[in-house]
């Protein structure tokens, strides 16, 4: 288990994927990339340490394709299913929270349930694992003062269930790969050989969405990593890079997925996705 301890660390200070609805930053936000043997199924294990005072932290959660196992200081860990629209959460002052943030074709065969059964929910892990391995999980991660060395303990609970993950979805996988490139649902379909009916339902067990919510939520998290990137750049500039058709385009999609207008949200956040290939195109 050593290799897990030095794990790489990409911090974002107050940055994570989501937005602070308080005046000024109460909260430190690190991502950790995944070890070499949790590749295939994470993004990133990441930590939120809630700055101790009398303040609660409140921040609103976009949607970013992914589904998460989530500890929230000592309450029992939940996984938060891949989300449709943002959501306010919020938590005490002083709380640590510990994450471990699923690739999205691998959440559901990680979890053991289908991904549309978990979207926009939040379930107790010991609901869909045995307890007493949750439990001992816990315990372990609770048991550590560092951020980092709770990070190991998450990750060693998903190591020590890796004979237990269900089997690849080669189609939804060649598909993630075209996602970004191809703007028509229909002819992806065609080339994957199958009707749109049946990439649905294979997007829907396998990630939660259908493609085309899917293609729109990395779109999405694109126009945030670029936005990031390129803080000066007008809104019109950034919503052509992202992939959208007009500004108006952009503006009624993150308001949909944000809540809030494009100036308020972009350059401000970072995108969810950032330690993946998710966001590149494949031509």
């Amino acid at each position: 288990m050593q290799h897990e301890s030095r794990t790489k660390d990409t911090s974002f200070v107050g940055v994570p994927c989501s937005l602070h609805l308080a005046a000024t930053p109460t909260s430190i936000y690190r991502e950790y990339a995944p070890p070499p043997a949790l590749r295939s199924y994470l993004v990133c294990s990441w930590t939120l340490e809630i700055t101790a005072g009398k303040r609660r932290h409140r921040q609103r959660v976009l949607p970013d394709g992914c589904s998460d196992i989530v500890w929230i200081g000592e309450a029992p860990p939940i996984v938060v299913g891949p989300m449709t629209q943002s959501a306010v959460a919020t938590s005490d002052a002083g709380t640590t929270l510990v994450g471990l943030r699923f690739r999205p074709e691998a959440g559901a065969r990680v979890l053991g349930v289908p991904a549309h059964e978990v979207v926009d929910r939040h379930v107790r892990l010991d609901q869909l694992w045995p307890r007493q391995d949750v439990n001992d999980a816990s315990e372990r991660l609770l048991q550590q003062r560092a951020v980092a060395a709770r990070i190991v303990a998450a990750q060693s609970l998903l190591i020590s269930r890796r004979t237990k993950i269900g089997a690849r979805d080669s189609v939804v996988e060649h598909a993630l790969s075209r996602v970004t490139a191809v703007e028509r649902i229909d002819r992806m379909a065609t080339e994957l050989g199958m009707s749109e009916r049946q990439l649905r339902r294979r997007f829907l067990t396998s990630i939660g969405y259908g493609p085309k919510t899917f293609q729109r939520i990395l779109r999405f998290q694109k126009l945030l990593a670029i936005a990031k990137a390129h803080p000066s750049k007008r809104l019109d500039y950034l919503a052509l890079l992202a992939g959208y058709s007009v500004q108006a385009h952009m503006t009624r999609e993150v308001g949909q997925f944000a809540g809030v207008t494009p100036s308020v949200l972009l350059g401000r956040v970072v995108s969810a996705l950032a330690l993946s290939e998710l966001l590149t195109s494949h031509e």
